[in-house]
């Protein structure tokens, strides 16, 4: 390929994202009191093969996948584990499989995916490379209300080359998240501030459109 051609390609793709971090800016701007509820995606699948229970939060999202997890005996639970642990990431990482049989999930159904990449991209990543070895086909994530926006969308953008189907659903029960009055509490304030950015950079980053939420 010729330079010229190269840069003309690089303006293209560098134009194109800077129209999808536009529209990002100018929807946040434009939600205004609903920044929060626009982050909050529920997109439940049913019979998955797999439930995955994304690292950290695990106050708010063990119980919800363990719910689900009774919902759907059959599926396999997986846990995904950083590549270096902090409190951070995966406060809990160590009780987490203790936590869900307590809850009365088979230790039998219990699969560890431990991450080659930071992230939620890691995370999807990670379950990519596992439904593709285990022939698993259908994926429904668990996560925190405000980031089931991006989660989503990235698992969908991770996933679907592997023809796996994504599904995800907000652990709202046990979050204290509130969406509708996101600027009334400081947890909701600065989970709503780190998300927004966060989608932004995976805009840019991975190519993920916070747009996208059908396969």
């Amino acid at each position: 390929m010729s330079t010229q051609v190269q840069r003309g390609a690089d303006r293209s793709r560098l134009g194109h994202w800077l129209a999808v971090g536009t529209a990002i800016l100018a929807a946040v701007i434009g939600f205004g009191s609903r920044a929060g509820t626009a982050l909050v995606v529920n997109k439940p699948l049913t019979s998955p093969d797999a439930i995955v229970s994304l690292a950290s939060h695990e106050w708010e999202r063990l119980p919800a996948v363990s719910a689900w997890a009774a919902r759907y005996p059959a599926a396999l639970v997986l846990l995904t584990v950083p590549q270096v642990v902090n409190p951070y990431n995966c406060h809990d990482c160590a009780r987490r499989g203790e936590r869900l049989i307590a809850a009365g999930v088979d230790a039998s159904r219990l699969r560890q995916l431990p991450l080659t990449e930071g992230g939620t991209y890691g995370e999807a990543v990670a379950v990519r490379t596992f439904a593709e070895a285990n022939h698993i086909e259908r994926v429904l994530v668990v996560t925190s209300p405000y980031h089931t926006r991006r989660g989503l969308a990235t698992f969908l953008s991770v996933l679907r080359p592997a023809h796996v189907t994504a599904g995800i659903v907000p652990a709202t029960a046990t979050s204290p998240a509130r969406p509708e009055r996101w600027w009334a509490a400081p947890y909701d304030r600065a989970y709503v501030r780190y998300e927004w950015a966060a989608v932004l950079y995976y805009a840019f980053r991975h190519q993920v459109s916070p747009f996208r939420t059908d396969e």
